[in-house]
């Protein structure tokens, strides 16, 4: 009777062990990973709130039913933010609103990524504008250091970068194939 004890309960125990390795060895599944993902490498010092617009139609407008704003921390330091686009978004065009904290004097942009599954593509550097231009009307740039700084120190609207269509478009639809 004993022995049959001891089995019973050795089994039990190299059971629920067993279970729990199987527990420990699931994968753990990134529930971002089929969103599509703009992300900016950018120098900004002080706190801010940075807009993207994304348009799944080269015919429409950019709306803000069809943006993003993301609350930005500054730093001292070049820190990478990360636009989520909403579940079933695949963009053809983006738009990239640099703030609208006046105290940020200028914005260093070192690197522009898109991210959709297992894809990836990052304009960094000088490539940056092949695919982005700025909002002439709003933003002054300094090409070689990627410095973005508002024209108007007084106006509410900051530094904006507009996509060079064409271009874009065709990255982010190979991304999506």
């Amino acid at each position: 009777m004993k022995i049959k004890l001891f089995v019973s309960l050795f089994v039990v125990l190299f059971c629920l062990s067993s279970c729990k390795k199987e527990v420990e060895k699931a994968v753990k599944v990134d529930p971002t990973k089929e969103l599509f993902k703009v992300s900016l490498h950018l120098l900004i010092q002080k706190n801010d709130t940075l807009h993207l617009y994304y348009g799944q139609d080269m015919a429409e407008d950019y709306t803000e039913e069809h943006s993003i704003w993301l609350p930005v921390e500054g730093k001292e330091i070049a820190q990478k933010v990360i636009f989520l686009l909403p579940e079933a978004v695949l963009p053809v065009k983006l738009r990239i609103d640099f703030g609208v904290n006046r105290k940020n004097e200028e914005i260093v942009l070192n690197t522009v990524a898109f991210d959709y599954f297992d894809k990836n593509f990052v304009a960094n550097d000088s490539t940056i504008f092949n695919y982005f231009r700025p909002d002439e009307s709003t933003t002054s740039i300094d090409y070689t250091t990627r410095t973005l700084k508002r024209k108007d120190p007084n106006s509410v609207k900051g530094a904006s970068l507009y996509p060079h269509d064409e271009a874009v478009k065709t990255v982010l639809e190979q991304l999506i194939k």
